[in-house]
């Protein structure tokens, strides 16, 4: 009879009859974007409740009324009779909160199966740990203020059309209005190498399906036409309207949320009558924080199974739960984090909404 593994979702026979290769398969890799190009910050350790602080000195009005001259002789006055201005300044708080996962293991595991299991086994709890902190910073993205439904449409339930480029000029023209920071600047591009030049450029994030769709846009330029000194990231696709696009699959999904009387045309998870709305994400420089406790995350995008930083794993191995395991058969591994995600300037930011064409 095979012996038995457990973990917390499911039992696992052990492959008493079968040479379990050392080499495992390896699990599918997610995209997760959504740390990139966020303004990374510490926080360190320390008991109780935690909550971190952004500030911004806003901008002064320009200053347009010429300094008076000083009467020469003239009676003293103090500050030259100059006026002074007070800034603004705009603080942004959010709360920590801590994440993580586990799992049980026994001693069968490394006694019946290769010892690569259990490696196996932190690397799905590494991946997971950073997918699941990429999730609740798209939460936060998804909390942009500036909202826009394709094709002007009054609000999300009235969608009834892919993402075009009108949507996407009128994020950009929004960002640009409103001063925001480019996050790429301009790649010249080389007719000997048969490249394009890429405007300077906001981030973009958004989902496969929404890609098919904005290569089709009239000026798209595709990734493999930069020029080859332009560096690139991650799920990066192309570019068009001074959006640098990257695509994720744990971009956000409504499934059923917009509607169409017009079947077999957009992708749907219900009736044909009832499409998925699509959240993308167009942004500038230091429009969004993210905070991990002890280490900064790297500005950059990253994939499933790469380490995240300020992500603690912890490993028990069999025999360390004391008379709680009186056998010393049990383990565990996890993982936790503190982190927190906050819009800075939600005028730097635009979310879309839209559907996606079906592809037939």
């Amino acid at each position: 009879m095979a012996l038995q593994v457990s973990n917390l979702t499911s039992t696992v026979q052990a492959p008493v009859n079968f040479v379990l290769m050392k080499g495992l398969l390896s699990a599918a890799k997610k995209v997760c974007p959504f740390f990139n190009e966020t303004l990374p910050g510490s926080l360190e350790k320390r008991g109780g409740s935690m909550s971190v602080k952004w500030r911004r000195i806003e901008n002064l009005a320009a200053a347009t009324v010429a300094l008076s001259e000083h009467t020469e002789n003239g009676p003293a006055v103090f500050g030259l009779g100059r006026s002074t201005v007070k800034p603004t300044i705009t603080d942004v708080t959010k709360a920590m909160a801590k994440y993580g996962n586990g799992i049980l293991t026994t001693e069968e595991v490394d006694l019946f199966n290769v010892n690569s299991n259990t490696m196996a086994l932190m690397d799905t709890l590494g991946a997971n740990a950073g997918e699941s902190l990429n999730v609740v910073a798209s939460q936060e993205f998804d909390n942009a203020t500036q909202v826009r439904y394709a094709s002007n449409a009054a609000n999300k339930s009235a969608v009834v059309a892919e993402l075009k480029a009108s949507d996407i000029q009128w994020a950009v023209n929004k960002l640009n209005r409103n001063s925001a920071m480019r996050v790429f600047s301009q790649g010249t591009g080389s007719t000997n190498y048969n490249s394009q030049p890429v405007r300077t450029s906001y981030m973009g994030i958004t989902h496969p399906d929404v890609e098919e769709d904005i290569r089709g846009l009239t000026g798209f330029i595709g990734v493999e036409q930069y020029g080859g000194y332009t560096s690139t990231f991650t799920g990066e696709f192309g570019a068009v309207n001074c959006v640098r696009w990257c695509s994720s699959e744990i971009a956000p999904i409504e499934t059923s949320a917009g509607t169409t009387s017009t079947s077999n045309i957009f992708r749907n998870s219900g009736s044909a009558d009832e499409n998925d709305l699509y959240s993308s994400y167009v942004y500038g420089r230091e429009a969004v924080g993210t905070v991990g406790l002890g280490e900064q995350y790297a500005k950059e995008i990253y994939q499933m199974g790469e380490r995240i930083p300020a992500v603690e794993l912890i490993v028990h191995q069999p025999g360390s739960s004391g008379i709680a395991d009186i056998f010393n058969e049990m383990g565990s591994i996890a993982w936790k984090a503190w982190h927190a995600t906050k819009i800075l300037d939600g005028r730097w930011i635009v979310k879309i909404n839209t559907l996606a064409k079906a592809l037939n």
